[in-house]
């Protein structure tokens, strides 16, 4: 049930990116396939600085998230020969980036009608399923059951949060969430696959512990730290509370 703390795998093939790009400049924003390949120019030469400067294999295309493209372009954007071409170019390349940036963040999605959006319709190649490595330290579903039980199918941060029955259970649905999450493992002696570091969560809160402002996440995870620093002490977790503020809040 700790699914969030899991890597976040989203790929798409780049030509799939590139059509669905190119129907975004031309179909929808109704701009000329002259002024959509003037773009495609600029990005190519991007792409080929960035390869340059080991941040995508080929091309922009590769980067899946919006953190990794903006940070990409930061990189460039202190690349004094690219910033040098970008100027003579009359920025050419940057409005390439810039449009691409605003296609990737779907800015202006939220001005599309239905008849904008089925425009973007189109049968997609089906990649080959890509095979990852990544290390994953190991926890147990008898602990996250057992802690869901101990909270009696409540939320531990508000037991008024009503969810739904779900049809395994018969109860309410909960999920099963490490305070201190398992990726900080590596610096600890001691699991945190323990009771002490598990908390049951209603859906909402834990999707807010870990995707919500970092005010709003302080202030559960500061919480959590009150309800339980004593027992993660006796689970050999001695931790003040900024120090556990920046373990937790990653």
């Amino acid at each position: 049930m700790d699914n969030l703390e899991k890597p976040q795998l989203a790929f798409s093939s780049t030509e799939n990116i590139c059509e669905y790009f190119k129907r975004y400049i031309v179909d929808v924003r109704g701009r000329s396939v002259s002024t959509y390949n003037h773009y495609v120019q600029g990005l190519r030469t991007i792409s080929r600085y960035m390869k340059e400067a080991g941040l995508v294999k080929d091309s922009i295309y590769e980067l899946g998230s919006i953190e990794q493209l903006e940070f990409a372009w930061s990189v460039l954007s202190k690349n004094e020969e690219f910033v040098a071409l970008n100027k003579r170019g009359n920025n050419m390349y940057s409005a390439g980036y810039n449009n691409y940036h605003t296609f990737a963040k779907g800015d202006l999605f939220k001005n599309f009608t239905e008849h904008d959006i089925v425009k973007m319709d189109v049968p997609v190649v089906c990649e080959k399923p890509a095979v990852m490595e990544y290390k994953v330290w190991k926890r147990s579903g008898i602990l996250r059951t057992q802690t869901i039980e101990m909270a009696n199918y409540q939320c531990d941060m508000d037991h008024s949060h009503v969810t739904f029955i779900a049809e395994k259970t018969k109860k309410q649905y909960m999920e099963a969430h490490h305070i201190i999450p398992l990726q900080q493992q590596g610096k600890f002696e001691h699991s945190l696959d323990v009771y002490a570091n598990l908390v049951s969560l209603c859906p909402i809160c834990h999707r807010k512990i870990h995707l919500a402002i970092m005010e709003e996440r302080r202030q559960m995870v500061d919480e959590l730290y009150e309800k339980r620093r004593n027992r993660l002490v006796k689970c050999g977790f001695t931790l003040g509370k900024e120090e556990f503020e920046d373990i937790v809040l990653v």
